[in-house]
């Protein structure tokens, strides 16, 4: 007897209850346990579907380990040092954070825990002293930073439309075997939408405000540190529905209904929801990088280049990769424009 794909049980199960939320159906596509996208081998990195900032290269790595060394300093260089990195992933930031050795690590105070709920990635997870895997934050007695980077975007959402003056979800149906978005309920008009043209989609991102939320309720004195896609309402309204996107092996998948689990499935978060969890500072990854020494190391690097280029210095040849790893994660019209949410204690550090 054949067994059950997850479209399958996903067409058996509206057959039998109706529609789906879309929220439903992208939580089954990314993380249903047997064929979800990350269940089954779905993953950040060159050889994988799509690159997130730690797989550019350690550049990025080197930074994080300055703005840990800075938090660390800023709560009075403890002992015991907890950075709680949810979605991490195969454990790319947690090497290069390592590789960069900064000093609270070398203050034996860092205790870096990769959180990621996909058994597959955390196979690939590091092994040292100072690194924990876990699938869930749960057990974690203390936490002083709680760090993610493009995990809320990937959490599940919902879409809305307006359509005859009236805001609908949309919701997931089946016609001909075939996934389809379709009007649902009414529902009331998302927060800071505004008048709008119809036809106007809008991403609902309630998991991402939730999460946020949960975050800050369980470890209220903590550093909540978010690196995401994000924009304002109004912007999203502007983008169509180009705010939703999805890659399978580095290529951009049209449908992202047609097979459910064989790609990622990401959207721009909406600025408004998640920052209104609390007082927040918002800034541009470009910012957050350079107030945290970025332009330093690319001038380090660009030294131990100048020195070691004409010997054929290999140390020389990965410290020239800074100025093109750095080009990347400022570039104003990528990565440099990503949102850097921060809820909790801050530092005093200075601005760019």
């Amino acid at each position: 007897m054949a067994v059950a794909t997850l479209a399958d049980r996903l067409r058996a199960q509206i057959a039998s209850t109706g529609p789906i939320s879309v929220s439903t159906f992208v939580a089954a596509a990314l993380y249903d346990d047997a064929e979800g996208f990350y269940a089954t081998g779905g993953q950040a990195g060159r050889r994988g579907d799509f690159l997130t900032a730690p797989e550019v290269g350690p550049l990025f790595g080197a930074v994080i380990s300055r703005a840990v060394d800075a938090w660390w300093r800023a709560a009075g260089a403890p002992d015991r040092f907890v950075v709680a990195e949810h979605g991490a992933g195969p454990g790319t930031l947690a090497r290069t954070v390592t590789l960069a050795n900064g000093a609270c690590l070398q203050a034996g105070a860092l205790e870096w825990v990769l959180v990621e709920r996909s058994a597959a990635q955390r196979a690939d997870h590091p092994i040292a002293p100072h690194l924990r895997s876990l699938s869930d934050a749960n057990t974690l007695d203390r936490v002083d930073v709680v760090f993610a980077n493009e995990l809320l975007d990937n959490l599940p959402f919902d879409v809305v439309r307006f359509s005859a003056d009236r805001w609908h979800e949309l919701v997931v149906n089946v016609s001909d075997g075939t996934f389809a978005l379709v009007d649902g309920a009414p529902v009331d008009a998302p927060e800071a939408a505004g008048t709008v043209p119809p036809g106007t989609l809008l991403p609902v991102a309630t998991a991402a405000r939730h999460w946020v939320e949960h975050q800050r309720d369980r470890h209220p004195g903590a550093r909540l540190v978010v690196f995401d896609y994000a924009a304002s309402t109004a912007e999203l309204v502007r983008r169509g529905g180009a705010w939703l996107r999805a890659y399978r092996g580095h290529e951009q998948v049209d449908d992202w209904l047609s097979d459910p689990g064989s790609c990622d499935i990401t959207i721009d978060l909406p600025l408004e929801p998640v920052a209104s969890t609390g007082p927040a500072v918002l800034r541009s990854q470009a910012d957050f990088l350079r107030i945290h020494g970025i332009d330093d190391l690319v001038e380090d690097g660009r030294s131990q280049w100048h020195q070691g280029a004409a010997v054929g210095d290999l140390a020389a040849l990965r410290a020239r990769s800074r100025i093109r790893e750095a080009e990347a994660l400022l570039d104003p019209a990528g990565m440099g424009a990503f949102t850097v949410f921060e809820w909790g204690p801050t530092a005093t550090l200075p601005t760019p």
